[in-house]
Formats: structure tokens, C-alpha cells, sequence
């Protein structure tokens, strides 16, 4: 018997393709994202087969089996998982029976990292301030997260967190002035690693409003037209229409101040010079000059120790005269902006002065001659023998200085000019600036350009037309002024400025603040009131800034209001 055997028929494989897709490409920490898919291919590989997603974390190549199901009879099938980290999902169909593997392309899933932010607030209110704490997840102990703020439609990082162990930072924002309304907050994460999406915490909305001194001064204020600036070093306390531009009227004298100190320091001490062309053997062949510099101050006493100088120096003779020079200023006596009758509140402005350029309460125009008298007098009664009779003029280019007496300090002037707001003063002072700013003759307008110069290069954007604030014209905001004065506590002067000025019960502060700590610089014309300076604040034991600045009511009115505002300040401020 012969047996053939017939060869065995080849089992034929059966195939199955896999795809899937996520709910989103992202999602926060605690989150799940759904997972879901379809099997295509022979029905008998198709439904209720075996479906394991696997999950590969960014930067790694490993994959890691994260569950398991079974495909339904038309071969859709879903997972709802979780990570802590960014990665790869991937659908795996392992072989069974003659179904062969496949698995599905990569599916990327982002995880933001989760913020859980909350925010402690005592008080609401200007000058008050609020505890942020924030937990990041998963951990990222070390790195760092943004505290930032909304303002004009962008948010803007204010403060920099290190998280600490337990991946947890807090931050405690204060608020001033400026933050009165509703304030925005929030965390936020930025990528420091590769495993998590950036992240940001809910936005953390409140209001801060007034503090209850903030509210007496509006009450002072009532509604007046009426600017307020109040600034701790540079940074504002308090505003009402701060950038509102009015007439400083004597305010002015505090900026000439400013612009004086800044260019010649507290100790200066202007000279009035004897000086002459031709000198032998102790004989002045010749004038003699008396050479004016800007003291508002010269007068019989300091010209005796000029005289007593000359003696000194060996001068026994003037064969020509004692002449007081014009040339150093201009005789201008006038700016724009002053109302008629401005003589009687300015003597004339000349750089050799004599007695306050006033001579029996009346204003003169020849201080120059009236000087040359004086010394004259002097020279003769130290033996000194003058032939001429004296006068002034112009002196001739080349003469050689002999002796030269000096003012007080220029610490001293400011406040003989300040506390009882001498326009004379300001005026010469100012041209005296002016001299030595641009070059002689030194006139009004050249000083009012010189302390709009000096405002100008601290951003304060003013128009002037004098140095003693008699005009009209002049226009200043009390932001300006207190940004200056913000200046001149950064300075070596700036004690001597606020010495200089009047305290409560002194100077043109007589009648009032005498129970505040002030030194403020006060102003008054026609319906017209300032009042600037530093005010003690007693709950913070320090000195703050301030200017307000009045217009269109009485002086009665308008110092209310201020002495109001100052005390306020004093008694109730807080910084924070």
C-alpha cells in the first residue's frame, strides 16, 4: 500500500490598525484627558481585543503600560488617565492568535503644573498690604514662581517667589495711592524643566480704597480747586489734581532756592570787591570801584570792613573817586505778569546794594551811588583821603580787585529770604544766578530761565517770569514741586533748604501751625495760595513732602484748607 500525504496549508496572519486621539493637547495637574480610539482591519481582530496604553514621559524613551481594556464588538475603545507630567500616550494591541501587533501613533498630552493660590487681607485700603501664598504641583522645590499684576490690559510681573521645600512661596504686596480701585493679582509659573506646561493661578481680584486720613483731606478739600501732592521719598502718598497748572505766586522763592543750592552750595558767600586800574606806592591813580556781586545785604558795617581792608593793604589816597559799578546787572525792575503797583513789594533788583535799596521807606534807584557815598565816608574816617566826590557808572575792563568782603552764607540769605518772603532778596538772588549761569548783567528774565532750567532738568515741566513769584504768569503743578523737593533730600543742601524755611508760628507762619511740626514755604496773591515744604508725619517719626496749591477763593479760605491738610498729615498719615 502506498499512503501519499498531502502538505499542510500555510495559516494565513490576520492584521488590525490602530488609531486614537485626546480630549486635549493639554491639561493641569489633577486633571484627566480621555483617550479614545478605533480598531480597523479583519472583524477577527477587530472587536473585544485586548487594547494596553502605554505612556513615555518628555525626554525619555522608555514606555511605561498605564492601563488596560478591551475594544467593543466595532472597535472603538477609551481610557481616562492622568499624569503628573508631560508626555507620549501611545494605544498597544499585543498579538492574539493569528492577529498580529500594531499600536497607534504617539499622541502628545501637555500638563500645566497647578497653582493653588489664596490671598489674606486685613484692611483694604491704601497703605495697607495683602498675604499671597501659592503651592505649586507637582514639586518644583527651588524654582521659581511670578507674582504679577494686571494693569493696562497686561499683566505685569511685580515680584519674583523662590519656592521653598514644600514647593510653596508667599509674597506680601503693599498698596498706596496710586492703587486706589480694583487691583488684579495672580501666580504664575514660567517652564524651568521640560516635564510640565506653563501654569497660572486663578486671578485674585479685590479693592483697595481710601485710608481714613486719606478721606479727611478729600474732606478738607470739599471740592475746591484746590492740588495736593504728598510723597514719602519719591513715592506719592496722597494726590488731588496734582498736575494741574497754577500760579505758585512766592512757592517761587522755594524753587530759586532749589536752583541756588544745587549750583552753589549752603556755603557760598558772594563778594562786593574795591578794585581799581592803577595803583603806586599805596595811591589809587584813579576811581575806585565798589564791584557788586548780588549781596542783598550790603550795607554800612560791611562796607567799613572793606574800607578797613584797603587801610590794610597799604591805600593811603584816591586821587579820582569812589564809584559804584552798574554793569553787573541790568536796572530792569519789571516782569511779565506784575500788576500795577508791583514797586511796592520789590525794591529795585541792582548787584551793589545799600540798605536794602530803601531810603526813609522809600525805594531808590541809585544804590551805586548811595554805596560809593558810604565808603567813601569810611575810607576818610580811617585817614584814607578821597579827592572825588562819589557817584557810579561803568567800570573800565581792566581793573585789578584790592579787597573783598563776603556775605553771609548763602544758607543764611535763603532764609532771611524765605521766612518772611522777601521779594527784594529773591530778585537779586535770582539775578545773581543768572550772572553766573548765562554771564552778566544778570536781569529777570535771564533768572527766571535759569531756575526754569534747573526745574526742567528734574522733570518738572514749569513757566516762569521772575524769581520771586510776584507774577501772574507763572505757572507750576504741586506734582513738580514735590518731585523737587523729592530731589533735594537726595542732596548735601537739602537740610539747609528745609531750614530755611518758615516753621509753624515763625516767619509768614505766625499766626499759624503753631501745634504742627512743619517747615513750608508759603505763598499769597490776589486769590491766589501755596503752601510747600516737609511736614513731620508723628505716627512715622520722619519727614514727608508736600505742596498744595490753590486758586480762585480767599486767603482765609485757602489757608483753612492747608492748615487743615498739614495737620491731618502730621497727626493721622501712615506710610503703610
Amino acid at each position: 500500500m502506498v499512503l501519499l500525504a498531502a502538505p499542510l496549508a500555510g495559516v494565513a496572519s490576520a492584521t488590525a490598525s490602530v488609531t486614537m486621539s485626546a480630549s486635549a493637547p493639554a491639561m493641569t495637574f489633577g486633571e484627566t484627558v480621555t483617550l479614545s480610539g478605533t480598531l480597523t482591519g479583519d472583524p477577527g481582530c477587530v472587536a473585544e481585543r485586548t487594547v494596553d496604553l502605554a505612556w513615555q514621559a518628555n525626554g525619555s524613551t522608555t514606555w511605561t503600560a498605564v492601563a488596560t481594556t478591551a475594544s467593543a464588538a466595532d472597535g472603538t475603545f477609551a481610557f481616562t488617565n492622568g499624569q503628573q507630567f508631560t508626555g507620549l500616550f501611545e494605544a498597544q494591541l499585543p498579538p492574539a492568535g493569528a492577529c498580529t501587533a500594531a499600536s497607534s501613533e504617539p499622541v502628545a498630552v501637555s500638563v500645566r503644573v497647578l497653582l493653588d493660590t489664596s490671598l489674606v487681607a486685613g484692611s483694604l485700603e491704601a497703605g495697607s498690604c495683602v498675604d499671597v501664598d501659592v503651592q505649586v504641583s507637582p514639586a518644583k522645590p527651588e524654582q521659581t514662581v511670578e507674582l504679577q499684576r494686571r494693569s493696562a490690559g497686561a499683566w505685569t510681573t511685580v515680584e519674583t517667589l523662590t519656592l521653598d521645600a514644600a514647593s510653596a512661596a508667599h509674597a506680601s504686596p503693599c498698596f498706596d495711592w496710586k492703587d486706589i480701585g480694583i487691583v488684579r493679582l495672580r501666580v504664575v509659573w514660567t517652564p524651568q524643566d521640560t516635564l510640565n506646561a506653563r501654569g497660572a493661578g486663578i486671578s485674585l481680584a479685590f479693592r483697595i480704597g481710601e485710608s481714613a486720613w486719606m478721606q479727611a483731606i478729600d474732606g478738607a478739600i470739599g471740592g475746591r480747586s484746590v492740588s495736593v501732592d504728598v510723597a514719602n521719598a519719591g513715592q506719592t502718598l496722597y494726590a488731588h489734581a496734582p498736575n494741574t497748572m497754577r500760579r505758585p505766586a512766592s512757592n517761587e522763592k522755594l524753587l530759586l532756592s532749589m536752583a541756588l543750592l544745587d549750583r552753589f552750595g549752603a556755603d557760598l558767600r558772594i563778594p562786593t570787591i574795591a578794585a581799581a586800574s592803577n595803583v603806586q606806592a599805596g595811591v589809587v591813580r584813579g576811581n575806585l570801584w565798589i564791584l557788586g556781586r548780588g549781596d542783598p545785604e550790603v550795607r554800612g558795617s560791611r562796607l567799613g570792613a572793606l574800607a578797613a581792608q584797603l587801610k590794610h593793604a597799604g591805600i593811603s589816597k584816591i586821587r579820582g573817586r569812589v564809584m559804584g559799578a552798574r554793569t553787573y546787572f541790568r536796572h530792569d525792575w519789571w516782569a511779565r505778569g506784575w500788576q500795577p503797583g508791583w514797586r511796592r513789594y520789590v525794591a529795585l533788583p541792582s548787584a551793589l546794594t545799600f540798605d536794602h535799596n530803601v531810603v526813609d521807606g522809600r525805594l531808590i534807584r541809585n544804590p551805586e551811588a548811595r554805596a560809593a557815598a558810604a565808603l567813601t565816608a569810611q575810607l576818610e574816617g580811617r585817614g584814607i583821603s578821597v579827592r572825588g566826590r562819589p557817584g557810579a557808572g561803568a567800570p573800565p575792563p581792566n581793573t585789578t580787585a584790592l579787597a573783598q568782603v563776603g556775605s553771609r552764607p548763602l544758607s543764611a540769605l535763603l532764609a532771611a529770604m524765605d521766612r518772611p518772603s522777601d521779594n527784594y532778596y529773591a530778585e537779586v538772588l535770582g539775578k545773581t544766578l543768572a550772572a553766573d549761569r548765562s554771564g552778566p548783567p544778570g536781569t529777570i528774565g535771564k533768572a527766571a530761565a535759569a531756575i526754569e532750567s534747573f526745574t526742567e532738568a528734574h522733570g518738572a515741566d514749569f513757566s516762569l517770569y521772575d524769581s520771586s513769584g510776584l507774577s501772574y504768569s507763572d505757572r507750576v503743578n504741586a506734582s513738580g514741586i514735590v518731585n523737587l523737593l523729592a530731589y533735594a533730600e537726595t542732596t548735601p543742601w537739602g537740610t539747609d533748604l528745609r531750614r530755611a524755611l518758615p516753621r509753624g508760628g515763625h516767619g509768614t507762619l505766625e499766626d499759624r501751625l503753631r501745634d504742627t511740626r512743619v517747615r513750608a514755604k508759603t505763598g499769597t496773591l490776589n486769590r491766589v495760595s501755596a503752601l510747600s515744604g516737609w511736614v513731620w508725619l508723628g505716627r512715622e517719626h520722619r519727614w514727608v513732602a508736600f505742596s498744595i496749591l490753590s486758586g480762585g477763593m480767599s486767603k482765609e479760605v485757602s489757608v483753612r484748607i492747608e492748615d487743615a491738610i498739614a495737620r491731618v498729615l502730621s497727626r493721622r498719615a501712615r506710610l503703610g
